[in-house]
């Protein structure tokens, strides 16, 4: 198995490197060879986060997280597998093992009668097979998610001198083929053709139109509901059900929607300055106490819990009397 580390962290590289020297791994000399990279967290940007989803299509990545701003970075864009920067002998040797032992997608599709096949370097046509060299597989690895990767990127991940290189790669795959695989944009760089589009925006269209169903219906089941309940979608106030307005009363609610912007949260008893401290912690699943403040400025204690609903991006705040 061959190991390659992306990290600015000297200390983190050598712990890393006796690690995986017991384990008999050898550190990568060409990066298209690489079966498990151990990225640094630290070390990633906006340009490397496609690249680290792609490599995570066909590669082994594991991420060392060092703080909450880490795992944060790694969990919104669905990098589930990391290590702690402090990780024992134990703790990556076992991960080694793990991903060495998965199988990763080797085949990616551009059609039904289009596919690229990483582990054997060739582009499958119908029946035929085109040969790719090892540079030429790493790149369309690299443009694997069907998102546009910028040249510049390109030519470093691929280990090239410059991006006329990058260029000279892909016009080679381009005289193997009798058509273009390329997207090419002056701005964003190159990223793969589709060609199943037009079926995909078809299915995307149903999609949006199943959840438009969904959320129809289970705002009817949260309004008619004798619970008090508020919707957020993209954490934006929605709606406070009917038994919940009609306990705070339809001037508390015109205020809010006409005075406040609908800011939901002034009702909720904290100071300014934790306002935002305020919505990420009652935006995260589970029970939150808090207080409501109420006609008189009296306040009533609740217990929030936060149901949230990925694929609508939508949150459900239920209150329960903590009396």
């Amino acid at each position: 198995m061959n190991y390659k580390i992306v990290s600015n962290n000297q200390k983190l590289i050598q712990k890393a490197k006796h690690i995986f020297a017991t384990l008999g791994y050898n550190e990568s000399i060409h990066i298209q060879e690489v079966d498990i990279w151990l990225i640094d967290t630290k070390t990633i940007n906006e340009e490397s986060l496609i690249s680290y989803k792609n490599k995570d299509n066909y590669s082994h990545v594991l991420f060392v997280k060092d703080s909450a701003d880490d795992l944060k970075l790694l969990l919104k864009n669905s990098f589930t597998r990391y290590i702690d920067m402090d990780f024992s002998h134990e703790e990556l040797s076992y991960w080694c093992k793990f991903l060495s032992s998965e199988k990763k997608d080797e085949i990616l599709y551009l059609s039904e009668d289009i596919q690229i096949d990483f582990s054997n370097k060739v582009i499958k046509i119908s029946d035929k097979d085109i040969s790719l060299t090892s540079k030429e597989i790493l790149l369309l690895k690299e443009l694997s998610s069907f998102k546009y990767i910028s040249t510049k990127y390109l030519a470093n991940s691929l280990a090239l001198n410059s991006t006329s290189s990058v260029r000279s790669v892909i016009n080679r795959i381009r005289e193997k083929l009798d058509f273009n695989i390329f997207e090419q944009s002056r701005s964003y760089g190159y990223k793969l053709i589709s060609f199943e589009k037009k079926e995909e925006k078809s299915l995307d269209i149903s999609y949006i139109k199943e959840l438009e169903e969904q959320n129809t219906l289970m705002q009817s089941i949260v309004d008619s509901s004798p619970i008090f309940i508020v919707t957020f979608i993209h954490r934006q106030l929605y709606c406070i059900n009917k038994s919940f307005r009609d306990y705070l009363g339809v001037d508390i609610v015109k205020e809010l929607w006409d005075e406040e912007s609908g800011d939901f949260f002034k009702l909720i008893e904290h100071k300014s300055s934790e306002s935002e401290e305020l919505k990420d912690r009652l935006f995260s699943k589970g029970e939150h106490p808090i207080k409501l403040y109420e006609i008189n400025d009296n306040k009533t204690e609740f217990i929030i819990e936060t149901f949230y609903f990925e694929n609508l991006d939508k949150h459900l705040f239920v209150f329960k009397s903590a009396n």
